[in-house]
């Protein structure tokens, strides 16, 4: 099956097309690398209601938005910095997104428009975009203070899309690993099944931040054999002790849709709004919990040391 790549523009905005004969996926690379659209068939999986204008300039969210260097919220300003709090400069706090207790929320490159292309692919087995982001910004350093260097690279194959994402440490310091992925998935039905195979989920306090216990998600939710019915269930809850197959990978699905999480995503955030206006699902991929950088519960990385995390979408 041939395998195709196309690097356009819209408007000011560069776009990149991966298809085959099924599958075609886009990335709006200067409006922060997001994957906006995944069609199988023709039939679109992604939520993404704007256009690419409206999206740039309003605080929405959509698509497949790329959570750092922080996923989900933090619980103040600040971060913890070599076992000491870092707060973050008043007049750089304008470049946080917050959620809806005023709290730092989804990290700093959302939307950013810094991303660069650096590679293109394709053959008959596959086709791939490689995008660069290189976090060096003084105004970016005040707020996480490490120099490092981001690819995302988008590839298709045997239908199936890979987000595969590569942190290089460039700082003289260690740095830790916090970030995520918030794919909204479209949801048709009301009685859609949603699988989450995890044995625990993450007890947090009433501002959604973690309070260092767990308990089985049976206790809260009717799952069967990790399948739960969303016409009366609502979702926005981080699950760990993920359940994994026999190559290491903890497979969720929802409406037909598999997301496959490698080993380096240990944790999953998922938003299942009971909400008609908000018409999706998102499985969120996260290399840590919730406000990790404030409890010192994420990997860390030497100076020169590369980490590597990937997940999968099989429409």
């Amino acid at each position: 099956m041939q395998h195709s790549v196309q690097k356009y523009h819209k408007g000011n905005f560069e776009i990149i097309e991966l298809k085959n004969d099924i599958i075609s996926a886009k990335v709006a690379v200067n409006i922060g690398n997001t994957l906006i659209s995944l069609k199988a068939k023709n039939d679109e999986k992604l939520y993404f209601p704007f256009s690419l204008e409206e999206y740039k300039d309003n605080s929405k969210l959509a698509g497949n938005p790329f959570m750092h260097p922080w996923a989900n919220r933090l619980e103040e300003e600040c971060i913890q910095v070599e076992n000491k709090m870092h707060g973050f400069p008043k007049e750089q706090i304008h470049l946080l997104y917050r959620d809806g207790n005023n709290l730092p929320l989804h990290g700093l490159l959302l939307k950013s428009d810094q991303w660069k292309t650096i590679e293109l692919h394709e053959d008959e087995n596959s086709c791939y975009h490689v995008a660069e982001f290189i976090f060096d910004d003084a105004a970016f350093l005040s707020i996480f203070p490490f120099k490092h260097t981001i690819q995302i690279k988008h590839e298709l194959r045997n239908n199936e899309l890979k987000i595969e994402t590569i942190i290089l440490n460039e700082d003289e310091q260690e740095m830790p690993v916090s970030f995520g992925f918030h794919p909204y998935f479209l949801r048709n039905e009301l009685n859609a099944k949603l699988t989450i195979p995890s044995k625990n989920t993450i007890e947090v306090d009433a501002v959604m931040i973690p309070i260092g216990k767990v308990f089985p998600k049976e206790n809260k939710w009717n799952f069967k054999d990790d399948t739960v019915n969303l016409e009366n269930t609502a979702f926005d809850d981080g699950f760990q002790d993920l359940r994994r197959n026999e190559k290491n990978e903890a497979v969720f699905s929802f409406d037909n849709i598999h997301v496959v999480f490698d080993e380096h995503y240990p944790f999953a955030q998922i938003y299942a709004p009971a909400n008609p206006d908000k018409p999706y699902v998102c499985i969120e991929p996260m290399t840590a919990p919730t406000n990790a950088l404030n409890t010192n519960s994420c990997r860390k990385i030497k100076t020169g040391q590369r980490f590597t995390a990937s997940f999968t979408i099989v429409p």
